[in-house]
């Protein structure tokens, strides 16, 4: 399964350790990771603080499927990101409620309530074999939440996400989020959760064709791998 994973840190020494380990093993037998984003809420804006392509090897070689991770942390530094995360407070049950939130609300809406000011955050867009494998490693180093989704799902939220902000300022000119009140905060929530149950077939299939892609460049690229068994060559 191709995914997007969030996990957050209360210290940015644990989060370099995860960083770290990812550089030196970007593909293992368990799990490939293709980028990865560190974020921070700085007074009360999701902002990106570096990122990390495992794939780059100084050419251009980023392929689509290397932007949504960009698109992701664009929607969510911009006012549809400030909207949905009108949350106070951590939430108790880190792990629990994250993984609540996203299933019921999406990523979007998780990385919003779980990233809490001064906090730290990694998005991961990870092909996984075994999801604990990767979970146990991160919880391991450090990380106080970990919570995934299937990357195309949540492409698809960030193209929702993107319309909905659109269609706002054809309508009614610059969203301004700092103007906005509670009952437009959660009109915005329920409009993103209520497009999301729609699906698109069509767009998911596309940017699981462009994963596919992107994740065989990765394997290709790392020593020792196999691309055909998709584990680590005995040669």
């Amino acid at each position: 399964m191709d995914n997007i994973i969030f996990i957050t840190f209360k210290q940015e020494e644990e989060l370099n350790t995860v960083l770290e380990s990812l550089r030196e093993h970007p593909v293992t037998e368990e799990y490939s990771v293709l980028q990865a984003s560190v974020l921070r809420k700085l007074s009360g804006k999701t902002v990106c603080e570096r990122e990390e392509h495992f794939a780059e090897d100084g050419t251009d070689t980023r392929h689509l499927t290397n932007d949504l991770i960009d698109s992701i942390v664009s929607v969510m530094s911009g006012p549809v990101g400030s909207l949905i995360g009108g949350y106070t407070g951590p939430l108790l049950d880190a792990d629990h409620n994250a993984k609540q939130i996203v299933e019921d609300s999406g990523m979007l809406e998780a990385i919003a309530a779980k990233l809490n000011e001064n906090e730290w955050g990694l998005l991961v867009l990870a092909r996984e074999n075994n999801e604990i494998s990767l979970s146990s490693r991160f919880n391991s180093l450090g990380a106080s939440a970990v919570v995934r989704k299937d990357a195309a799902l949540v492409a698809y939220e960030v193209m929702n996400a993107q319309e909905l902000r659109s269609e706002w300022e054809e309508r009614h000119g610059v969203l301004d989020a700092n103007s906005a009140d509670d009952a437009m905060k959660e009109s915005i929530r329920e409009e993103l959760r209520e497009r999301a149950n729609r699906n698109s077939f069509e767009q998911e299939q596309s940017v699981r064709l462009m994963l596919q892609g992107d994740f065989e460049y990765l394997h290709n690229k790392v020593k020792g791998f196999s691309k055909s068994a998709g584990t680590p060559s005995s040669d």
